[in-house]
């Protein structure tokens, strides 16, 4: 990004070369000697009874140790799975929360569900006895979509139409008066596809169970130790004190690391029974199945504008197709997040949202990557870009009309947020000049010169960042001398998966300290922690984490200060720290930072504490894309990336992040896509037919940032973990439609793969 802030390189940024040298821990690098191996018998069926399991045989068969099937984890006592939802509890519809099995009991609810879990002493035992458990299936109806048709059974008797909750927000009353009373009003549907996490390593575990403690151990990729281990205490119906989980690298979160797994909690059960070490490497194909799927929304909208191209009302029906369970947040992020900030960066004074949320005999959905925030950022652009075609206005020209001016934060919206800082002018006329806005049409003309079409599309976002379960978050830091230095080790509770996290903690906690980053580490999610705090979800780490690690910091700053006071006969607050030394303000040295800690025993330890808090980082981002007429192939031809992630505290990683989630949202708008058939069959198991970006299909990202710091926490900091693919999915799926509207053709459904396209300009009216 355009700053200049730079760093010597730390002791964390030279380990990055392990993990591209082949050295990096992960789960299956870690060696469990005499372990066991699992293997999970998964159903062939979307919905179906099961009317007969019988692993009489396959018990018997060479190396198998144990199968462990539903009945076994019924006698052990299992609950349910933690389902987390702060809303719709009292409203028309209450929200449905059936049994999670962590094995199928007498159902199986979509196709790839856990039935069996195979024990032997080798991969090959455990597969061939897999394919000797007996299983009888009476076949079901199954729904594929949202549940509406009544003449279907329902999934669960409970939810009548597979409905699982209503929720209305917002004034619909005031919304439906000020439609019916503006000027101009337009409206659109659209539906996001289920997306696959496909995070790098496909995951697994190595479970133990120390009989002489009666605790649970598990080593598996999360997101922290806080979001995680709850899950699996609420299954086990055993304290969280007695569950420890261990953090190896982690090869991608994206949300679907966060919370714990039927599987996790079947191989616990395992290793209790056969008193052994169980191992679980899923292929890459289960992971299609057993991981959380992500977005899976229908959103549709109506946006009213009086006679000056103000906008005066929004009503938005949010529905989401939950799968066959409800996960840990599944159904909160999408109610919570795009609630937040349903109103987009413009001053809408009325707004109602009617969220709905169904079953369906599909893999259960849960976080990814945004999480609710793109689905509701897409639906919002694309209202407003309609609203521009309408008016012949300009696309930015109108978004400047409407914006929240600077001078208004904090702002609270007609949903009840309140934003905590934006200067939304400064983000879109940097993105027009940069993306030299009112020159694109020798673009356009250019581009048809060789039969391309050429679009542009904007996207001008916020999105709520921070929060999560805890009231508070508690990072520990403590210093050592040793080898003539002092040392620094800190302690959270999430759980990084990529984001550098060590890194950007030592240059938080270096400058307050007077250390070399080199000489700080991070011990992230240790598995006897109790620290309080959530994981590394909803781009909240640096803002929470991070500022308990300030507070620790500056506690033990004054600490340090104090012991060279009293050294010194000076005040505290008249001495300096800098550079491994405590000096006067005429910079004579007092006593360094090894004296300093020496006075106190060699060693500290401090808990630095921070109220959970929640930011509002944004964007401006502009895309440019063409379509070729003969093959409907679209190429990103240009993007520009200009973002508020307030204070920047690690340059490289948060252009990194901006990055990666950019590819993530391009990703969504032209090639991936969890398709399913009628009968609730997936169609897309593996990267042959679940087409993920590449590095061709991207081209050099422009990123750029014009940080306003937030209030809200010390360090001004504001999440940009999902900013990237929030700004992306509109901004791109905008140019789409832009780039087909020279045509009289309509956007397709996403993806926008190079069929749908090629289809779609078929029907334009303008063709030639």
């Amino acid at each position: 990004m355009d700053n200049q802030h730079h760093h010597r390189f730390t002791q964390s940024e030279r380990d990055r070369t392990r993990w591209v040298s082949g050295a990096g821990r992960y789960v299956t690098d870690i060696a469990a000697p005499g372990a066991l191996t699992a293997v999970f018998l998964r159903s062939p069926h979307a919905h179906a009874e099961i009317t007969r399991l019988d692993a009489a045989e396959a018990s018997a068969m060479p190396g198998v140790v144990r199968i462990i099937t539903g009945a076994d984890c019924t006698a052990a006592g299992f609950g349910n799975f933690r389902a987390l939802m702060r809303y719709g509890m009292n409203g028309p519809r209450p929200m449905v929360v059936p049994l999670r099995p962590v094995l199928a009991i007498d159902r199986v609810r979509y196709a790839g569900e856990a039935v069996a879990c195979i024990i032997a002493t080798g991969q090959a035992q455990a597969l061939d006895a897999a394919e000797a458990v007996i299983v009888d299936y009476n076949p079901l109806p199954a729904v594929t979509w949202f549940g509406t048709d009544t003449a279907t059974p329902p999934i669960y008797h409970e939810a009548p139409g597979n409905l699982a909750l209503l929720h209305q927000a917002g004034d619909a009353p005031m919304v439906q008066a000020e439609l019916a009373s503006a000027t101009h009003v337009v409206s659109t549907s659209v539906d996001l596809p289920r997306i696959a996490p496909v995070t790098m390593e496909p995951g697994g575990a190595i479970a133990r169970y120390d009989a002489a403690r009666e605790t649970y151990h598990l080593i598996t990729p999360h997101q922290g130790i806080n979001e995680f281990r709850p899950d699996l205490a609420a299954v086990l119906n055993v304290p969280e004190t007695r569950i420890m989980v261990d953090l190896p690298d982690v090869g991608g979160g994206f949300g679907a690391r966060s919370p714990a797994y039927p599987e996790h909690a079947a191989l616990l059960l395992a290793a209790k029974l056969t008193g052994a070490a169980i191992r679980w490497v899923p292929t890459r194909s289960e992971t299609f199945l057993a991981d959380c799927h992500g977005r899976s929304t229908r959103l549709t909208g109506k946006l009213g504008l009086d006679p000056d191209g103000r906008f005066t009302a929004l009503e938005i029906a949010y529905a989401t197709d939950l799968g066959a369970y409800v996960t840990t947040v599944g159904a909160l992020v999408n109610v919570h997040n795009p609630l937040q900030s349903a109103s987009g960066t413009y001053a809408i004074p009325a707004l109602s949202v009617l969220f709905s949320q169904y079953f369906s005999n599909a893999s259960p959905v849960g976080p990814y990557r945004g999480a609710g925030r793109p689905d509701i950022a897409l639906l919002i652009e694309r209202l407003v870009d309609l609203a521009a075609t309408k008016l012949s206005a300009d696309p930015l020209e109108l978004r400047a009309r409407n914006i929240i001016p600077a001078n208004a934060f904090p702002y609270r919206t007609a949903a009840g947020s309140t934003y905590d800082n934006a200067d939304y002018a400064t983000l879109l006329n940097t993105a027009r000049e940069v993306a030299a806005w009112q020159n694109s049409s020798s673009r356009r003309r250019e581009a048809a010169q060789r039969n391309r079409l050429f679009g542009r599309g904007v996207a001008l976002f916020t999105e709520i960042a921070g929060a999560g379960a805890s009231a508070n978050d508690q990072a520990l830091v403590c210093l050592q001398v040793s080898e003539g230095r002092v040392h620094a080790v800190m302690e959270t509770v999430s759980g990084g998966s990529g984001q550098s996290q060590a890194e950007t903690y030592a240059f938080v906690l270096a400058p307050l300290l007077g250390l070399d980053p080199a000489d700080i580490v991070l011990n992230a999610s240790p598995a006897h922690s109790n620290l309080t705090g959530s994981g590394s979800i909803g781009s909240r780490s640096t803002q929470n984490a991070g500022s308990a690690i300030a507070d620790a910091g500056a506690k033990i700053r004054a600490m340090l200060l104090a012991q060279a006071g009293l050294r010194a006969n000076a005040p505290p607050e008249d001495l300096l720290i800098d550079a491994g030394r405590i000096n006067r303000a005429d910079g004579s040295l007092v006593m360094t930072i090894v004296q300093a800690v020496q006075a106190e025993g060699g060693s500290l330890s401090v808990v630095g504490s921070t109220p959970s808090s929640v930011s509002f980082p944004s964007g401006c981002h502009i895309a440019e894309i063409e379509i070729d007429r003969d093959t409907g192939t679209a190429t990103l031809t240009r993007y520009i990336a200009v973002d508020d992630s307030g204070t920047i505290l690690n340059p490289a990683v948060a252009e990194a992040q901006i990055h990666g989630g950019i590819v993530q949202g391009v990703g969504e708008v032209f090639s991936e896509a969890m398709r399913y058939d009628e009968t609730g069959q997936p169609l897309t198991g593996s990267f042959m037919d679940y087409a993920m970006p590449r590095a061709a299909d991207v081209p050099s990202f422009i990123t750029l940032d014009r940080p306003t710091p937030s209030p809200n926490n010390p360090l001004g900091v504001k999440g940009l973990g999902e900013a990237g693919t929030t700004g992306a999915l509109a901004a791109v799926t905008n140019a789409v439609a832009n780039a087909l509207a020279q045509i009289g053709a309509e956007l397709p459904a996403l993806p926008c793969t190079a069929e749908r396209l090629w289809q779609a300009m078929q029907s334009g009216s303008g063709q030639k």
